[in-house]
């Protein structure tokens, strides 16, 4: 199926789909997100976005860089986001947010084996407040619509159905 390509820039391009909707396509992995647990708690990253005009809470994450394999990213954006060194992930599979919007998608890792907890190392233009949350809390808050994110709920779903987390 072909599309119209509207827009370019860098690896991505803007379709226009015969019915007139649009689609983004974009070369290459595009981000990795983390469900790290320390002790009893999961790190839960909120930070404004844009796009919303809103806050959002969010596994630590983000994109990958040119031939990074996932889950170095994955290790780097953990780190960079909250400080934490993890030493072992086990890979949870992908996570496609919309589909028929875009062929984007994101890398899912689980960690309980942290090193330790040190400085950020924010691009500039985050701002990213780090929470540790009893596992429990953030189920609530997913099933309050208080944390609406759905990488979140789908990563803490596959943890769930691996038996990653403790029900």
């Amino acid at each position: 199926m072909s599309f119209k390509p509207l827009f370019v820039h860098n690896d991505t391009t803007i379709h226009e789909t015969k019915s007139g909707s649009l689609f983004i396509e974009e070369v290459g992995d595009a981000s990795v997100a983390v469900v790290a647990i320390r002790g009893e708690d999961m790190m839960i990253v909120e930070q404004y976005r844009h796009q919303l005009e809103q806050h959002t809470y969010e596994l630590p994450g983000g994109g990958l860089e040119v031939d990074e394999e996932p889950i170095e990213g994955a290790k780097r954006e953990l780190k960079e986001e909250t400080g934490i060194q993890a030493k072992e992930m086990v890979y949870l599979g992908t996570f496609h947010p919309q589909p028929y919007f875009i062929n984007r998608y994101s890398h899912l890792f689980f960690t309980r084996d942290t090193l330790n907890f040190g400085e950020q190392s924010l691009d500039e233009d985050e701002q990213i407040t780090v929470h540790q949350m009893p596992i429990d809390d953030v189920l609530n808050r997913i099933k309050e619509g208080r944390f609406q994110d759905g990488e979140l709920g789908y990563a803490i779903l596959l943890c769930k159905l691996k038996g990653l987390l403790k029900d």
